[in-house]
């Protein structure tokens, strides 16, 4: 983070200094960037003082490092100022965050009669530039706050950044695989590849690992390449410095890479990036700086990346379509997730684990599955995957004036040809045995979907009987009989 993220109310405090003590007034964050000033210093913004060289001997770095005040009352004598001839006088204050220097305001004077005034008024001046210092200093912790608090709220949302491995639904050996592979590679800071058609959780992985990493309390930043228009892309991924094109937001913007800083970016559908930017984002990754549009000067980041696509990037080398290059830089660690027809172990638990979600969410107590609903649901092919299926559940849910969902209560697209696994399975219910059979099964299915929702207990065996229509001595005798 950077001082950069409170730039408009930096400016507001140049413009009121020099307002309230007629001096020219320039403010620098932590990596020398001029991000406030009045004057010539406002025409300057964006630039470097010093040339960024945080670890030379000049005063703006020795002062971020040394974290002390500077005054100068003849700059052009000092070897280690690089005085403009007209820069009389300078007053530097620190700007202050946990007792680091994490930017400097500089009062400069640029006629005698400046000079003068500074060194009648140096006490004043110095404690008012400690004031403003204070007042910046609050802001950006008070920003920094609220990102925290943020990442916070988002981190209890389900789905996002509390996403760990125990909720990615597979037991089948294949998930099990991937999952253990995913998590030996989490603590790495390697950047990852992941594969896979869509709907199977590209997404959901790439959060697990960020979760099970030691970025975790670091920002976890997804971006859609294929969803942001080609001519936006850039801005988004980089970001831009003031006045950097036309139309641009007046104080500039902050790119993911940037929003992302110690934590993890995550670059969804990158096969759809563009040529132009495929080489900037290799220059990112190879030197880990990024050069926002319009910076005179890279920024040094860190952050992992993980990229994931639904396209053949081998393929799309072949035709000139992505860089051979980027793709070695984005594949340091391949992982593939498998299509859903291709575990079909875990289609069960996954209707199991769809239907507990959308009744809950959806406040419709359903617990089953009928037979013949679940043997075309366990038989169909699934070329949506794992999203695909939470679909037809929701929808499913919605249909159903039951507490099961039943073939009826399907999408006509899963319905509309009768799978031959369930046919060749149980064309017809052959008998009234075996009728029974079926209806006893189902029958004690509910009864423990009921139970497992409102629980075993005394109390939730009273709501399970409730929501099931029957008496409490009915459910018990019910449960006798399994």
């Amino acid at each position: 983070m950077s001082l950069f993220m409170i730039k408009d109310t930096v400016q507001q405090a140049a413009t009121a200094i020099t307002a309230a003590i007629e001096l020219e007034t320039e403010i620098v964050d932590e990596n020398l960037m001029i991000i406030g000033g009045t004057g010539r210093y406002y025409e300057k913004i964006g630039e470097y003082e010093e040339n960024g060289d945080l670890n030379g001997n000049l005063v703006y770095a020795t002062c971020l490092r040394e974290n002390h005040e500077y005054i100068n009352f003849n700059p052009l004598l000092d070897p280690n100022y690089r005085a403009m001839e007209d820069e009389k006088a300078e007053l530097c204050c620190p700007i202050r965050l946990g007792g680091e220097a994490v930017g400097l305001i500089g009062l400069i004077a640029l006629t005698e009669t400046q000079r003068q005034l500074i060194m009648s008024k140096v006490n004043e001046f110095t404690s008012f530039l400690r004031s403003m210092a204070e007042l910046i200093s609050g802001k950006y912790e008070a920003e920094i706050s609220n990102i925290k608090l943020q990442d916070k709220i988002e981190s209890l949302l389900p789905g996002e950044s509390n996403t760990s491995f125990d909720t990615i639904i597979g037991t089948s050996s294949a998930m099990m695989l991937l999952k253990q592979r995913a998590m030996q590679i989490s603590s790495s800071d390697s950047t990852i590849l992941i594969t896979g058609e869509s709907g199977t959780g590209k997404d959901l992985l790439a959060r697990a690992i960020h979760t099970e990493s030691p970025r975790k309390n670091k920002p976890f930043i997804s971006i859609n390449c294929a969803a942001i228009p080609e001519t936006l892309l850039e801005s988004e991924l980089f970001g831009y410095v003031k006045g950097a094109f036309t139309g641009a937001e007046r104080s500039g913007k902050l790119g993911k890479f940037q929003l992302a800083e110690g934590g993890t970016i995550f670059l969804d559908e990158i096969g759809d990036m563009p040529l132009h930017l495929q080489a900037k984002l290799l220059t990112t990754l190879q030197n880990h700086q990024i050069d926002p549009i319009g910076a005179t000067k890279p920024i040094d980041i860190d952050v992992r990346v993980i990229s994931a696509t639904n396209k053949d990037l081998e393929k799309l080398i072949a035709e000139k379509q992505f860089r051979e290059d980027l793709y070695f830089r984005l594949n340091v660690i391949p992982i593939k997730i498998p299509a859903l027809r291709e575990r079909p172990d875990d289609i069960e638990l996954l209707l199991n684990h769809a239907i507990d979600k959308f009744s809950s969410k959806l406040g419709k107590p359903v617990y089953f599955i009928q037979p013949g609903a679940k043997a075309t649901l366990l038989s169909y092919k699934w070329p949506g995957n794992v999203r695909e299926l939470e679909n037809v559940i929701e929808y499913a849910i919605n249909m159903t004036t039951t507490n099961a969902i039943r073939l009826v209560d399907l999408p006509e697209r899963i319905t509309e040809k009768e799978p031959e696994a369930f046919a060749e399975a149980s064309p017809v219910v052959s008998s009234i045995g075996n009728l029974k059979e079926q209806l006893a099964e189902a029958e004690q299915e509910i009864i423990k979907r009921a139970l497992d929702s409102y629980g075993w207990t005394l109390e939730g065996k009273r709501q399970a009987a409730d929501a099931l229509g029957i008496s409490e001595s009915t459910l018990y005798r019910r449960l006798r009989t399994k």
